[in-house]
């Protein structure tokens, strides 16, 4: 009788260790499901930028070497929070060539990396141009430590940098400011 009690006790306490996996298994598995697809990110940004002719020869993020070289630096608001922007790129007039560094920071300092690539549409007779481009996202600092994936943008460009008073390389910045919409997916290292 004793060692048939001894047996409905253990079975009793394997069968509720296996309720309590189960139940654990159920309640992890949509955060786990998540996390693997991903979060929304869309957000909108605004960022002023001097254009100068490139040349020192820069790239940025094992780009093209490319005829002029953007600093840009904004700041929006996104799914992710408010977030500072800060663009180092290069253009190219005689193709419609954009690639860059995106680094997007948030207000405690955690940053989200991306590669930028696009391409840019010639400014309307109002100077106003378009561009549009992917972000691919590659890691950063904080909660964005090992964050992926892929967004993609548009913006609208306004200032006049006519192609002629860059080809010989002494022009002075140009400013221009850009704003921009961004929609994609990053995968985040804790689901968040």
């Amino acid at each position: 009788m004793f060692r048939n009690s001894l047996s409905r006790r253990n079975l009793i306490l394997i069968f509720t260790s296996l309720l309590v996996l189960v139940t654990i298994a159920v309640v992890l598995a949509p955060r786990g499901a998540l996390a693997e697809e991903g979060v929304p990110f869309t957000g909108t940004f605004t960022a002023a930028a001097s254009v100068t002719p490139n040349s020192h020869n820069v790239t940025h993020c094992g780009g093209p070497l490319l005829s002029l070289a953007v600093e840009a630096h904004g700041g929006g608001y996104s799914t992710l929070g408010a977030l500072s922007l800060t663009l180092l790129k290069t253009i190219d007039f005689s193709n419609p060539a954009m690639h860059g560094c995106l680094t997007l920071t948030a207000p405690n300092g955690d940053t989200l990396n991306a590669v930028y690539d696009g391409t840019e549409d010639a400014p309307n007779a109002n100077n106003f141009n378009a561009g549009a481009g992917t972000l691919t996202f590659t890691g950063g600092t904080g909660r964005f430590r090992e964050a992926r994936g892929t967004a993609h943008f548009t913006a609208e460009f306004s200032g006049t940098y006519p192609a002629s008073s860059f080809l010989g390389g002494t022009a002075a910045p140009f400013q221009v400011m850009a704003f921009y919409s961004v929609e994609g997916t990053v995968l985040l290292q804790n689901g968040d």
